[in-house]
């Protein structure tokens, strides 16, 4: 039963990881559009006093944006930032156990912030809000597509923490180290880009 269990969530973990690449791309895309818009308003700016582009308004957006949509990539590729001179040297047992502590932290932070946006968000709707810009953006499009992101975060967070949990239930520690454990200075130096 746990290997069925663990086969199923290792599945969807895959189709996370796709899903989670194909947002942080995106993201990517939308950041290089940013920086041309703003590039196009610097130029038009300097050359005829004038902007094109409203780039101060849909910068603010696009970041918090690809902030959100890119969470869930790093945490399956393990990029986010850790301080581990200590856990590399505790026991496997321990560092497992810290490892589902952090997953549980992403969790609640993805639970705590994608409500308090959720929130916003639907206040935003409700009362049909608009940016204090000449664009009059509803502003409920750029935070509902942040709250996708949030909510995207949290249920790969989920998915992850499941799958080192029956990890831990079935005492393999290798899974527990190759999804959410700190790499080790050989795996960072060995590391060829590949997925893991």
């Amino acid at each position: 039963m746990l290997k069925h269990l663990a086969g199923a969530n290792t599945r969807l973990l895959g189709w996370a990881q796709k899903g989670s690449l194909w947002l942080a791309r995106v993201g990517g895309i939308l950041l290089f559009a940013t920086v041309a818009m703003i590039t196009i308003n610097i130029v038009t700016r300097s050359l005829f006093g004038f902007s094109l582009l409203p780039s101060t308004e849909y910068s603010g957006y696009v970041l918090a944006l690809c902030s959100s949509w890119a969470f869930a990539h790093a945490l399956l590729d393990k990029a986010h930032i850790r301080i581990d001179v200590a856990y590399l040297q505790l026991p496997r047992a321990m560092r497992a156990a810290l490892d589902i502590l952090a997953l549980l932290a992403f969790l609640l932070f993805a639970i705590v912030v994608g409500r308090a946006a959720w929130s916003v968000a639907a206040e935003s709707f409700a009362r049909g809000s608009l940016s204090n810009t000449p664009m009059k953006t509803p502003l409920w499009i750029p935070q509902g597509l942040w709250v996708l992101g949030l909510v995207w975060f949290g249920l790969v967070a989920l998915l992850l923490l499941a799958r080192v949990v029956l990890a831990a239930l079935d005492h393999d520690h290798a899974t527990i180290q190759r999804l959410a454990g700190s790499s080790t200075l050989d795996e960072q130096i060995g590391s060829d880009g590949a997925e893991p």
